[in-house]
């Protein structure tokens, strides 16, 4: 009777531990599985995160860093002096390539007459520091044109010059930043003249 009473009881114990290992486990798998979510949750706002300050980031460079596509040396066309405010389309310097590279002549040209000018025009160049009469002029063709004015009410003309700045005596002429002179355009019915500021500024040959 009493080892009757006994088996049943520890049957009945045996029944309660399998059923204690089965919550364990079960405990186990709901344990794991929340751990698993809380571990996405945080690898995707991690992620989130990180893609956040990426953009961050490429933002503040575009607004604040100055930087080339180009390697080359760096040429300030002004003085510029520590924390002082640069605005937005300010020209602060040039980028001269250290590899193979055509010049680029920027002219100025009022607003009088400027729907004469179109892409693919000859311009002659004259230079100041170059007399045409010793030097003879730089030939170069019109690549683009601003569509609106500047707030002088100057439209922006970018000439592409040859990769070596021969003249027409056959001559080369040694480059220099902010080159000044003459740039006459040669249009379908007349010559316009006019006294541009220009600058050169070097650019890779495409």
């Amino acid at each position: 009777m009493w080892t009757q009473r006994n088996y049943k009881n520890y049957e009945t114990s045996i029944s309660q531990i399998r059923e204690a290992i089965n919550n364990a486990q079960k405990n186990s798998k709901g344990t794991e599985i929340n751990r698993e979510k809380e571990e996405m949750i945080l690898l995707k706002n991690v992620i989130q995160t990180f893609n956040q300050l990426k953009k961050n980031i490429k933002d503040w460079e575009n607004r604040y860093v100055l930087k080339s596509n180009i390697d080359g040396k760096v040429s300030f066309l002004n003085f510029w002096n520590e924390n002082q405010t640069v605005n937005q389309g300010d020209l602060v310097f040039t980028i001269i390539p250290s590899n193979n590279s055509s010049f680029i002549a920027k002219l100025k040209s009022p607003a009088q007459n400027s729907g004469k000018i179109k892409v693919g025009q000859t311009v002659n160049i004259k230079l100041e520091s170059y007399p045409e009469a010793e030097f003879g002029t730089l030939q170069g063709t019109i690549n683009s044109i601003s569509l609106t004015p500047n707030q002088d009410g100057q439209y922006l003309i970018d000439v592409n010059l040859p990769k070596t700045l021969t003249t027409s005596y056959n001559k080369t002429l040694i480059f220099k930043q902010e080159m000044k002179g003459v740039a006459e355009i040669i249009t379908e019915d007349l010559r316009l003249i006019e006294r541009f500021f220009y600058q050169f500024k070097s650019v890779l040959n495409r």
